[in-house]
């Protein structure tokens, strides 16, 4: 159903005469966008289709500076997540009894979970996510980057970018070098890609960096290592890059205790000890500071001299080896998913951790059965 709107003749700059719409009739525009920019973000691909004038004032800075003014911003995580085969089936049954055909899962897409609200949904116009992509958000936009062709299982070079406040996705220029297990993290507005692994399992030392408003890559230099399944972050000030551990292609396996972080100023590669502990662990940049999830606790990283110190507990029931993190709400909430540890040791479905840095808590969060698969990257975006 579209909206009445309201018509008025205006005179622009020159004094030509235009029509001017009122987004609602008879309220001035500023609150009629106040009125607006409190519509959840779940609504909004609705809002935009009521008329022209709705969809061009939400995508204007002052819709974004309303909806945070009246603190109406929401905190999303994309999740890069391999379907849980156990509720394809069920679903698959329950499709077949109500005589309707099984809709068509894929095996690694783009999950949604909207920490402000408690959703779940699946990004249904996303293209297909190649197996092992990476993601990574600059603002609003959230690229999936690399990873694996399902059928040839060889890395890609693949590139799409969402428009988190829109919904809408596009191709983006590929990457120079096709990779996977690759570092990936923004840092000063550009996110970058480091190290990972060629077709023939070769480990790279190659990196880039994307810039999502040139929509360019930017070739950088290579790294002083080969670095396989390396960890990517922000360095504290949030505007260099670091690139965590890794193995070379001689030493498979063999994970390093160093990292190396990217110097936009000298364009150079700089290089840290004894950064990573204990291996397999999730890093995480909060609030300026690098955090360490794995084990039994969470523990920060004072630098070379001070080392690590403990911050808070570890996420209760979670399988060592298997976390994956991200900061929302500008350092006030970390998220992490992960594999539930049964008793006996193993691990079954998956489940999400949110830990309040404030008072130092965890809160466990079971998705729904269609979202309680291995999730592999995640992002997060405040709309």
């Amino acid at each position: 159903m579209r909206s009445p709107r309201s018509r008025a003749l205006e005179r622009d700059a020159g004094g030509v005469a235009v029509e001017h719409v009122e987004l609602i009739p008879g309220m001035p525009d500023d609150v009629a966008v106040d009125c607006l920019a409190r519509v959840q973000h779940g609504s909004h691909r609705a809002m935009r289709r009521v008329c022209r004038g709705w969809r061009s004032a939400a995508a204007t800075p002052a819709f974004a500076m309303a909806r945070a003014e009246a603190g109406a911003n929401e905190d999303l995580v994309y999740l890069l997540q391999f379907a849980n085969p156990a509720a394809a089936a069920a679903a698959a049954e329950e499709a077949k009894e109500d005589g309707d055909a099984p809709a068509n899962s894929p095996a690694y897409g783009v999950a949604v979970y909207n920490v402000t609200t408690g959703e779940w949904r699946r990004e249904k116009a996303a293209p297909p996510v190649p197996m092992f992509a990476q993601c990574a958000a600059v603002g609003t936009r959230l690229a999936v980057l690399g990873g694996w062709d399902p059928e040839t299982f060889e890395p890609v070079a693949d590139v799409h970018v969402l428009d988190a406040s829109t919904g809408v996705w596009r191709s983006a220029p590929p990457m120079r070098s096709a990779r996977s297990f690759f570092a990936c993290a923004e840092a000063g507005g550009r996110i970058y890609v480091a190290g990972g692994h060629d077709k023939h399992k070769n480990a790279l030392k190659t990196a880039e960096a994307y810039d999502a408003v040139a929509d360019a890559w930017d070739p950088l230099p290579d790294m002083s290592e080969e670095r396989d399944e390396c960890d990517g972050m922000a360095t504290v000030a949030g505007d260099r890059f670091l690139a965590v551990s890794g193995y070379r292609t001689a030493r498979q396996g063999g994970f390093e205790r160093d990292a190396e972080w990217f110097d936009p100023a000298a364009r150079a590669w700089r290089r840290l000890d004894r950064v990573r502990a204990p291996p397999s662990a999730a890093h995480v940049v909060v609030r300026g500071r690098v955090w360490c999830i794995e084990g039994a606790a969470v523990m920060e990283w004072l630098g070379s001299r001070g080392g690590w110190r403990e911050v808070g507990p570890s996420p209760p029931g979670l399988k060592a080896g298997t976390a994956r993190a991200v900061c929302v709400g500008g350092g006030e909430r970390v998220v992490v998913t992960g594999a539930i540890e049964d008793s006996d040791g193993g691990s079954g479905r998956h489940a999400l951790w949110v830990f309040d840095v404030k008072t130092k808590n965890w809160t466990v969060v079971r998705p729904p059965p269609e979202f309680a698969g291995f999730a592999f990257s995640v992002a997060a975006v405040r709309i």
